[in-house]
């Protein structure tokens, strides 16, 4: 990063010294002086200090990885920090180590102070329809679908909680978490705040608004030590050297430090960008002080993970105001849409109470009492009950706000004073919430008609979440068009509230643990082959060892040197990623080094002729198997896989439909239609003969986008060869074994796997019998 190589070696020998060789250092433009080669800085590199014994382990690893790898220097112990080239003799830098740790000066920043007076928002209750319409469009408030849709919200297997929420997969959850491994229940939670506009009008308010939506985020998921467990980054973007902003950053930064003293957590890291101006020709822009808060935290149970998604199975609504102040509207999205900062802006009244509050809605979870929540913050009190009815289809809510004692309509439901909405499993929360002092609000109840009815004092209103559910979502229609080709943004603004997710479980597949786990018994031997740039390993490695096999990492540098030939091997499986980094197209690089390497080749070819040997390629794999043209080489004119018709890179978790099939497999799941994630840019199904000529295993749940994420001929998602020995699949699978890694998955249902791992299990079973046979 910053200072390239100068910074980074010369820290990893801050307490020694150290030599470099300036002659060994990676350099792709042979025209930079000595001087750039020392501070120039390329990214994707690292350094790192280890004894002389260990690095040929070290080359060893990095060949087999494709990793390049440098020996630039050594450790003196001399106190001195040197760049010397051998060749030439010269020492572009040759410097104590005191002269360069040493303590820098204190900066010393004069300011006055600036008080910046904004107009007061002005408005009627009768127009209050128009306003909610606008709300709901702005980029702060909408739907976040153009975002989300196109990044890979599954990699690695182990993530436990991501944005999209309910049947409809909607991006609603403000909470993230990863699993640790894929053994038990802990992982990692994680959340931002920020609320750059109530920081305008009082620096104060805004950092401990910012705060308070980063643990109002992350609340939802049951932590191991309550509020105790959080720990707190503070990214600060503030146009500095600018009359009156320094002074407004120094009284932003003392907020955000005193609040988390008050709080008893900490910030133990962060970022500045303090020079957030941009100047033109005739005018200067300078950005709004922001500071962005990132909070982590251990989270001692994935699987319990709060989502925004009223369940109309359960109990009350409740509501409590976090910031325990007055509704105000100044800094919030109702101003922006009459292009108003406001006079004034909700703060946090009092540390203690934030504290109590979090740490009983965390033993409320934990006790299994709390079934959705979502915060209060952009939009205010009205965009989080609306988004908490959005993501199921034909649900509601009637809810009567008079006790909340705010006579204004329009300030009670477009202010965001940091609060809490949450549905109970039953009342019996109230007994905990008097108990420790509270001051919570029951609200109304959850109904099954697509209507949110809402009572203020003499004020009704009854709104229709479909129709307003079309307008929150129209700003990323909007957005996703100049991103997503042929019309397929329509297509997928048509569409998202006719696919709801609907799964047919297998009848006798009901709370189900692996068959095997790691007791001593005999395996059948099975591989994961991979390339560089593979980053599916182990999840795949995972569901084959769960299912009962002994699993061997192959690189296709192991095959290509001989060091790897497959012949002890019976099952292997093509992993997903991005091979090569697809720079050839998806696959075909990994396929080339298959082609083209002799040795690897042939291994490939002897395991496919084999008849005791099954394969899976998911993803990338199944790239990879097509280019091979593995799968019907009977076939003169082959299938291969294309871009998707979006021609962009689609990530989703959708549902298929498991067909009549004669994949080992899949073909004892006939007849379900199960959950799954795809994440893939080139997943289309070209397939040129007519459907009867292929085996198709599965397809997806909806035939039409975004459902099917790709436009593959006759549907395809999954396809196998004539023996059904060989599958490949699009969807991942591997990704999708655990309840938890669900994006949606059936709450009466109290599985520890899921049934995708009955592919890997079948496989087991079928070469076992093989092995008897033989």
């Amino acid at each position: 990063g910053a200072g390239g190589h100068l910074n980074c070696l010369s820290e990893l020998v801050e307490e020694t010294g150290g030599k470099i060789d300036l002659d060994m250092l990676p350099i792709g433009d042979p025209t930079l002086s000595a001087k750039e080669i020392i501070g120039n800085e390329s990214q994707e590199r690292m350094g790192l200090v280890m004894g002389a014994k260990n690095m040929g382990l070290l080359h060893r690893i990095a060949d087999r990885e494709r990793s390049p790898i440098y020996d630039v220097g050594d450790v003196t112990g001399d106190n001195r920090f040197t760049f010397e080239s051998k060749t030439k003799g010269t020492k572009p830098m040759d410097l104590e180590l005191s002269d360069m740790f040493g303590s820098s000066p204190k900066t010393i920043m004069d300011d006055i102070t600036v008080n910046r007076k904004y107009q007061v928002t002005d408005y009627k209750i009768e127009f209050f329809h128009d306003y909610l319409e606008q709300v709901l469009q702005l980029e702060a408030v909408a739907c976040k679908d153009w975002l989300t849709n196109k990044v890979d919200r599954c990699v690695g297997g182990k993530v436990a909680k991501q944005q999209c929420a309910g049947p409809l997969q909607l991006p609603l959850n403000n909470c993230g978490v990863m699993a640790l491994d894929f053994k038990g229940r802990e992982g990692i939670a994680t959340s931002i705040g920020h609320s750059p506009i109530s920081g305008l009008i009082d620096p104060v308010a805004g950092s401990r608004n910012s705060i308070a939506e980063a643990l109002s985020n992350i609340v939802w998921a049951p932590l191991k030590d309550g509020l105790k467990s959080v720990a707190l980054s503070a990214n600060w973007m503030w146009p500095c050297r600018n009359e009156g902003e320094d002074a407004r950053l120094y009284e932003a930064v003392k907020a955000i430090s005193d609040f988390a003293i008050e709080l008893g957590i900490n910030v133990p890291t962060g970022k500045d960008s303090l020079s957030m101006k941009q100047k033109y020709k005739d005018e200067e822009v300078i950005s709004p002080g922001t500071v962005i808060i990132s909070a982590a935290a251990n989270c001692t149970d994935i699987t319990n993970v709060i989502e925004p998604v009223f369940q109309s199975n359960a109990g009350s609504i409740y509501y409590v105001n976090i910031s325990q102040d007055a509704y105000e509207l100044g800094g919030s999205s109702f101003g922006q849409i009459l292009n108003r900062i406001g006079d004034k802006a909700p703060t946090i009244k009092e540390s203690a109470y934030v504290i109590n509050v979090f740490n009983t809605l965390q033993e409320l979870i934990k006790d299994g009492q709390i079934v959705a929540g979502h915060d209060v913050s952009s939009g205010g009190l009205i965009t989080t009950l609306l988004e908490m009815c959005f993501a199921d289809i034909n649900l509601g809510a009637s809810l009567d706000l008079t006790n909340l004692a705010e006579n204004d309509t329009i300030k009670l439901l477009f202010a965001e004073n940091s609060g809490l909405v949450f549905q109970a499993k039953d009342d019996s929360v109230e007994i905990k919430m008097q108990q420790v002092g509270i001051d919570y609000k029951k609200i109304g109840k959850v109904n099954q008609q697509p209507e949110l009815n809402l009572k203020n004092q003499e004020t009704e209103i009854s709104l229709n979440i479909n129709s307003l559910r079309d307008i929150w979502y129209k700003t990323s229609y909007l957005l996703d068009e100049r991103q997503t080709s042929n019309n397929l943004a329509k297509s997928r603004y048509g569409n998202y509230k006719k696919q709801p997710l609907n799964f047919i479980f297998p009848e006798y597949f009901q709370n189900l643990h692996p068959e095997r786990s790691a007791e001593n018994i005999k395996r059948p031997k099975a591989a994961i082959l991979r390339e560089k740039g593979s980053n599916s390993e182990r999840e795949m490695a995972n569901a084959m060892y769960l299912a009962g096999f002994d699993v061997k990492d192959v690189h296709m540098t192991d095959l290509i040197a001989g060091r790897e030939t497959l012949e002890d091997i019976q099952f292997i499986g093509a992993v997903g990623g991005f091979s090569n980094s697809d720079v050839l197209g998806s696959a075909k690089g990994w396929a080339g080094a298959f082609k083209y390497n002799e040795k690897a080749r042939q291994s490939l070819l002897n395991f496919f002729e084999r008849t005791d040997t099954l394969s899976v390629g998911i993803c990338n794999g199944c790239q990879l198997f097509m280019e091979l043209e593995l799968v019907n080489p009977e076939h003169e004119v082959h299938g291969k896989m294309t871009f998707n018709n979006s021609h962009k890179h689609e990530s989703s978790f959708t549902s298929v439909k498991v067909i009549d099939n004669n994949s080992i497999m899949l073909a004892s799941l006939s007849g379900t239609t199960l959950g799954v994630w795809i994440s893939h840019g080139e997943g289309k199904f070209s397939l040129p003969l007519s459907e009867e000529n292929y085996d198709i295993v599965a397809k997806y749940g909806y035939s039409d986008y975004p459902a099917n994420p790709n436009g593959s001929d006759f549907n395809t998602a999954m396809m196998c060869d004539k023996t059904g020995r060989h599958l490949v699949t699009m969807p991942h699978i591997e990704r999708s074994i655990f309840p938890w890694n669900w994006a949606y998955y059936p709450k009466d249902r109290n599985d520890k796997i899921s049934p995708w791992l009955e592919a890997f299990t079948n496989a087991r079973k079928w070469i076992e019998k093989q092995n008897e046979v033989s």
